[in-house]
């Protein structure tokens, strides 16, 4: 057997071939997440597979085992993927992010007054698109960067393969301010993405969005959005049920590659955590994969590569849901995933609180 592996547009396929063909697969999505305000290099593994007569060989994991030794020697931070339950914790995934779904009665959206103009969104309007995406997701963890200048539209609504179709909201000048994804399918009222900003756009939006669950006959829309986002706090006066799901050792995966590129990076996010009173404390950090130390130098905030032996220990798969806010210290602490000093547990409480991390459906791998 033969691995191979190619570099492609926006990623890596990685197969593996006995006598010419390829028998196991899987792709590596490239993307910039956030943590915080900051961006972060991941590859998002997808399309993992193995032909059928080839499996329970190990074959699967070879492919996996490459392609996370890959994205070390290519400079990546991290990696993120969609899992099948009880399998990628074997690789170091731990189960990072909640699943969000948010429900309106369609009687409830109907009181929504339409206040500016739609229509279907247009190739022209993309560049608009991600811009406005960029600003309402400037501080969302796990949210994607768009480059407005290279972004190509959506691929898909709530789900993969799910077709979408994009409205935009319009000011009194004709410009994009405003648009909502919605599944392009007839068995449901589903939207998988909002942008926009101002209670004028809400309630257009929303409104929109009441006449497509009319049309369609059905009792209730849904929304894939985080409790906290805008337009779902803006729900909340017409009345709205959240659905959020943790998944047990599945669904929304993550685990670091490179620590110390990961964390230098998001250093002018610690920067603003990180308290004024807190300046004169060290944070040290040692893990399965490397260590680290934060220390300020008068008003710059430094790394540097080691830690000592009284260090707060923990490995990449804690470090990870702390990243991404989907566990507090504390609750790692009492869990006895993190050994720590009560000084080094309030820092990281600080430096790491508890956050609703979200990636759009139309981003995901």
């Amino acid at each position: 057997m033969t691995l191979r592996q190619e570099k492609m547009p926006g990623g890596w396929a990685i197969d593996l071939f006995s006598d010419g063909r390829s028998i196991s697969r899987l792709w590596i999505a490239d993307r910039q997440i956030r943590i915080g305000s900051q961006l972060i290099k991941i590859g998002g593994i997808a399309g993992v597979g193995t032909d059928p007569a080839f499996r329970n060989r190990g074959l699967a994991s070879r492919i996996i085992k490459a392609a996370l030794e890959l994205m070390k020697r290519e400079g990546y931070d991290a990696s993120f993927l969609y899992g099948i339950p009880d399998f990628y914790h074997r690789f170091g995934f731990t189960t990072c992010m909640p699943q969000h779904s948010l429900e309106i009665e369609t009687r409830c959206a109907e009181c929504a007054q339409k206040i500016l103009n739609m229509r279907t969104a247009q190739k022209a309007d993309y560049t608009t698109i991600a811009r406005i995406y960029n600003r309402d997701s400037a501080n969302r963890t796990a949210s994607c960067w768009r480059d407005p200048k290279r972004w190509y539209g959506f691929p898909m609504g709530s789900g993969f393969g799910v077709p979408c179709k994009a409205r935009v909201a319009l000011d009194h000048r004709d410009r994009v301010v405003g648009y909502v994804l919605y599944d392009d399918v007839d068995t449901h009222c589903r939207i998988a993405e909002v942008g926009g900003q101002s209670r004028a756009i809400f309630h257009t939006l929303l409104h929109d969005m009441a006449r497509r669950a009319v049309r369609l006959r059905r009792p209730s829309l849904s929304l894939s959005l985080p409790l906290d986002h805008p337009f779902a706090l803006f729900c909340r006066d017409y009345g709205c049920t959240d659905h959020t799901a943790y998944e047990r050792n599945a669904g929304p995966m993550g685990r670091l590659v490179n620590l110390h590129t990961c964390i230098e990076k998001i250093l002018p996010e610690l920067v603003h955590r990180w308290r004024l009173p807190d300046r004169e404390q060290v944070l040290a950090v040692r893990t399965d994969i490397g260590h680290f130390t934060l220390s300020w130098q008068g008003n710059k905030l430094h790394i540097e590569q080691d830690a000592s032996r009284l260090a707060a220990r923990l490995d990449q798969g804690a470090l990870t849901e702390l990243l991404l806010g989907y566990k507090t210290a504390s609750s790692l602490k009492t869990h006895k995933l993190l050994a720590c000093n009560r000084t080094q547990l309030n820092l990281l409480e600080n430096l790491f609180p508890p956050q609703q991390a979200h990636m759009s459906w139309p981003d995901r791998f």
